[in-house]
C-alpha cells in the first residue's frame, strides 16, 4: 500500500462511519437518507481511488477509473437532493429528479463510451482517471447543481432571519458547501495536471462542518450521541490504516505481488469486524452471564429494579424492611440489618432486620462516636470485617470488629447523604458461604445510594405529614370554639326550663298531669343536651385515621344538625336535598366531618345579615355529567358575598383569609383532606350573589389509599 492510499483510505473509512451513523439514527428520514448517500457515495470514491493508486496494471486501472465514476457522477446530484430536502423546496424538487435521469445518462456513457474516461494517466502517485468531452459537459452539469443548491440555501437563510437555530444549520451548511466546491482541484488531473487530487482534504473539511452543525446546532435531529460516534470513527481509522499496511505490504513481501481484489474484501471485513465487534462482545457477554451465571443476574435484575422502586417508598418502615427483604432475598444473605441516624438521640438505632436474635438486636445500638460509625463515615464505602482482621486501619480497629461481631456482620454499608451518614445495612454471610465479590460491593453502593435518597424522601414526607397533623388540629380547635360558644346558648334554653320546672315542683308535686308533663319535658331536654354534647365530642375527640364505607348523606346531616344553632342565630336557614340510594364512599368519617364543617361555617360567616344555604347530594361521573359515575358531590351553597376572582386562586393557600377573623386554615385543610380521599373540590363564585362548593368523593375503596406508604399525586381542581 502506498503512502499516496492512506489520505484516501481514511477519508472513505470517515465517510462511511459518518453515513452509516446518520441513517442508524433515524432511518424513515428522507433528509438523513440523503445526507448518508452522499457520505456512503463519497466513501465508495475515495475507496476506489485508494486501490486505484495502488494498480500496477493499465486494464486494472482504466477499469477502477470507470469503476470510481460510476459513484462520483451522482455525488452532486445527491448532495442537491439534500439541499431540496433540508430547504423543502418543492419547486425544486422536480429539477433533482431531472438530475438523476442526466446523472443516469452519464453514468451510461462511462461504461459505453469513450467521450466520458478516455483513458488514465500515469502520475509520480498513480493511476488517474482522462478526461473526454463528455467529463467537461459533466464538469458543466455540475456547476449548475452547485450554483442551483446555493441559491436555494440563500433564499431559505433569507426565511429563516427569525428562527436562529434554522439560520444557524444554514449559514453551516452553506459555508460547507462553498468550501466542498474547492475539492473540484482534483479535475485538475483528469487534464494532465500532475498534482496530487487534495479534493479530499476539502471534503473532510465539508463533513466535519455538517457533522458539527449536528452537533451544535441538531441538524438530521441527532445530537451529542455523534461525537461518541465521530471519535469511535476516528479510533477505528487509527487501527484500521496500520493493519490494512500490513495486510498490502506482507502479500508483497510474501508473493510479490498485491491482489487488490482481496485487499479490498480484506478491508471491508475489517471494517465490519470493527464495527459489529463492540455489540457482539457486548450481547454475548450478556448472553454467557445469563447461561452460567443466572443467580447473579438475577440478583443484579432484582436489585436494580428494587433501587429504581424504593424511591416511591414515603413510609420509614416500608421503605426499610423493602431494604432488608431485597438484599437477602436476592443475595442470599443470612442476616441483614438496618440502623437509622435518630437525631434526637445521636445515635444509630435498629430500624429493622433479617434473621437476627430479636432479644439480643434490640439492646444494640451505635453511638456517633463509635468506631464503626466513625469508619463508615470517614471512608464512604463498604468495611469488610475479614479484611479488618488482615489488614488494621488503625487503633480503634479491635473494637470496630467487635461491633460488627455484635451485629454479626461481614460487611457494613454505609448510606450517605450529603455528606452526611444516614443509615447503616449490615450484611451477614451468604447462604452458601461464598464470598461478596466486588460486583456484588458495587451493586450494594448503588442501592446505598438509591437508598439514602429515599430515605430524605420518606423522612420530608413525615414532617409534611407532621405539619398538616398539626394545621387540621389547629382548625379543628378553632372550629371548636365557634362551636362552643353556639352551643351554650342551645343547652342554656333547655336548663332554664328544667330549672323552672324543678322549682314548681315542691308546691305541684301532688299535681299528676303537671309530674307527667315535667318528666316527659325534662327527658326530652335532657336526651337533646346529651345529643348535642354527643356530637361535639364526636367533632373535638382526636381519632385515629380509619377509612370504611359510609352513607356521605348521613356524615353531611351529622354536621349540619350540630350548625344549625349558630346558624339559626345569624338568621341563615340551612336546607337539605339528599340525593336517594348513593353509592358508599370509602371515607374517614371524622375528617369528612371536619371538611363539611369548615365550608358550612365559611358559609355562615359569608352571611353577616342573613340568607340561606342549601346543601344537596348526588353521584356524578369523573366529567361531572349526572346522574350516575365515579364520585359523590355534595354541594354546599350560599348567599353570601361572594369571593373576589382575584381571591379564587388563593382560597385553599394556608392562612389565606379574607374575613376579619379567623386562621386561614379551614379550606386549606379540607382540600388536603378530600385530595388525600381521592377526590377533589370546586368552587363557583360570583360577588354579591354567592358562593358554591363542590366536593367530590370517590366511589367505593380507593385504588392507591393513602396509608400504603407510598407517594401519590391526587387530582385537585379549581374552576370558576
Amino acid at each position: 500500500m502506498t503512502i499516496y492510499s492512506i489520505p484516501t483510505l481514511a477519508t472513505a473509512l470517515l465517510s462511511l462511519g459518518l453515513g452509516l451513523f446518520i441513517l442508524g439514527r433515524n432511518s424513515k428520514s428522507k433528509l438523513n437518507w440523503t445526507f448518508a448517500s452522499w457520505c456512503l457515495l463519497t466513501c465508495y470514491w475515495q475507496t476506489c481511488w485508494t486501490v486505484l493508486f495502488n494498480v500496477h496494471n493499465l486494464q486494472a486501472a482504466e477499469s477502477l477509473a470507470r469503476l470510481g465514476y460510476s459513484g462520483i457522477i451522482f455525488i452532486p446530484i445527491v448532495f442537491f437532493h439534500f439541499v431540496v430536502e433540508f430547504t423543502k423546496a418543492e419547486r425544486a424538487r422536480l429539477f433533482s429528479y431531472v438530475f438523476y435521469v442526466l446523472g443516469g445518462l452519464f453514468f451510461v456513457s462511462v461504461w459505453q463510451t469513450s467521450y466520458f474516461v478516455t483513458g488514465v494517466y500515469l502520475y509520480s502517485w498513480g493511476y488517474y482517471p482522462r478526461g473526454g468531452v463528455l467529463h467537461l459537459i459533466y464538469l458543466a452539469f455540475l456547476l449548475v447543481m452547485l450554483l442551483s443548491g446555493l441559491r436555494l440555501l440563500w433564499q431559505f437563510k433569507r426565511q429563516s432571519l427569525d428562527q436562529p437555530n434554522r439560520l444557524n444549520q444554514t449559514k453551516y451548511i452553506i459555508a460547507s458547501t462553498v468550501i466542498y466546491s474547492m475539492a473540484g482541484v482534483d479535475f485538475l488531473a483528469n487534464y494532465g495536471f500532475g498534482y496530487y487530487p487534495l479534493g479530499l482534504v476539502f471534503t473532510n473539511i465539508h463533513a466535519c462542518i455538517i457533522a458539527y452543525a449536528i452537533i451544535q446546532y441538531r441538524l438530521l435531529d441527532v445530537r451529542v450521541a455523534i461525537k461518541r460516534s465521530l471519535i469511535y470513527a476516528l479510533i477505528l481509522v487509527a487501527l484500521l490504516v496500520p493493519c490494512y499496511t500490513v495486510v498490502i505490504q506482507g502479500q508483497w513481501y510474501a508473493f510479490g505481488e498485491i491482489s487488490y481484489t482481496f485487499s479490498f474484501i480484506t478491508l471491508l471485513l475489517l471494517i465490519g469486524v470493527g464495527f459489529l465487534f463492540p455489540k457482539f462482545r457486548f450481547k454475548t457477554e450478556d448472553a454467557l452471564e445469563r447461561v452460567l451465571f443466572k443467580k447473579r443476574v438475577d440478583f443484579r435484575d432484582t436489585l436494580l429494579r428494587s433501587s429504581r422502586d424504593m424511591v416511591s417508598i414515603v413510609d420509614i418502615r416500608a421503605l426499610s424492611e423493602n431494604v432488608v427483604r431485597t438484599i437477602a432475598k436476592s443475595l442470599g444473605v443470612e442476616k441483614v440489618s438496618l440502623l437509622l441516624n435518630n437525631d434526637a438521640k445521636g445515635s444509630y438505632d435498629l430500624e429493622t432486620m433479617v434473621g437476627l436474635d430479636l432479644d439480643r438486636s434490640e439492646a444494640v445500638f451505635l453511638t456517633r462516636g463509635s468506631p464503626l460509625t466513625q469508619l463508615l463515615q470517614r471512608r464512604k464505602e463498604p468495611v469488610v470485617k475479614e479484611e479488618l482482621e488482615w489488614i488494621p486501619v488503625g487503633p480503634e480497629t479491635p473494637q470496630t470488629i467487635e461491633t460488627m461481631a455484635k451485629l454479626e456482620a461481614e460487611i457494613s454499608l454505609p448510606i450517605i447523604s450529603k455528606d452526611r451518614l444516614v443509615g447503616i445495612i449490615n450484611l451477614g454471610r451468604k447462604e452458601d458461604r461464598t464470598i461478596y465479590s466486588d460486583e456484588d460491593l458495587e451493586l450494594l453502593s448503588t442501592l446505598a445510594n438509591q437508598a439514602a435518597i429515599a430515605i430524605d424522601n420518606a423522612r420530608l414526607y413525615e414532617n409534611l405529614k407532621q405539619s398538616q397533623d398539626t394545621l387540621r388540629r389547629a382548625d379543628r380547635l378553632s372550629s371548636l370554639g365557634l362551636l362552643t360558644a353556639g352551643l351554650a346558648h342551645e343547652i342554656r334554653n333547655p336548663l332554664v326550663a328544667i330549672r323552672t320546672f324543678t322549682q314548681l315542683l315542691p308546691e305541684r308535686y301532688d299535681d299528676a298531669e303537671f309530674r307527667e308533663g315535667f318528666q316527659g319535658l325534662a327527658l326530652k331536654e335532657v336526651d337533646r343536651i346529651c345529643g348535642l354534647i354527643n356530637d361535639l365530642l364526636s367533632f373535638a375527640r382526636p381519632s385515629k385515621p380509619n377509612k370504611a364505607p359510609e352513607n356521605v348523606n348521613d356524615v353531611v346531616d351529622n354536621i349540619a344538625r350540630i350548625l344549625e344553632t349558630q346558624a339559626k342565630e345569624k338568621s341563615v336557614a340551612i336546607s337539605r336535598e339528599f340525593g336517594d340510594n348513593l353509592p358508599k364512599v370509602w371515607i374517614d368519617r371524622e375528617q369528612m366531618k371536619q371538611v363539611f364543617m369548615n365550608l358550612i361555617l365559611n358559609a355562615i360567616q359569608a352571611m353577616k345579615e342573613g340568607g340561606s344555604i342549601s346543601i344537596s347530594t348526588r353521584p356524578v361521573s369523573r366529567n361531572g355529567t349526572q346522574p350516575s359515575g365515579d364520585f359523590v358531590q355534595v354541594e354546599i351553597r350560599d348567599t353570601g358575598v361572594g369571593i373576589p376572582e382575584e381571591n379564587l386562586q388563593h382560597i385553599f393557600d394556608p392562612f389565606f383569609t379574607s374575613k376579619d377573623e379567623g386562621s386561614g386554615l379551614g379550606l386549606a385543610v379540607s382540600h388536603q383532606i378530600v385530595q388525600e380521599h381521592g377526590g377533589f373540590v370546586t368552587v363557583e363564585s360570583h360577588v354579591g350573589k354567592g358562593t358554591a362548593f363542590f366536593v367530590h368523593v370517590p366511589v367505593g375503596k380507593p385504588v392507591r389509599p393513602v396509608t400504603n406508604g407510598h407517594a401519590h399525586a391526587n387530582e385537585a381542581n379549581l374552576s370558576h
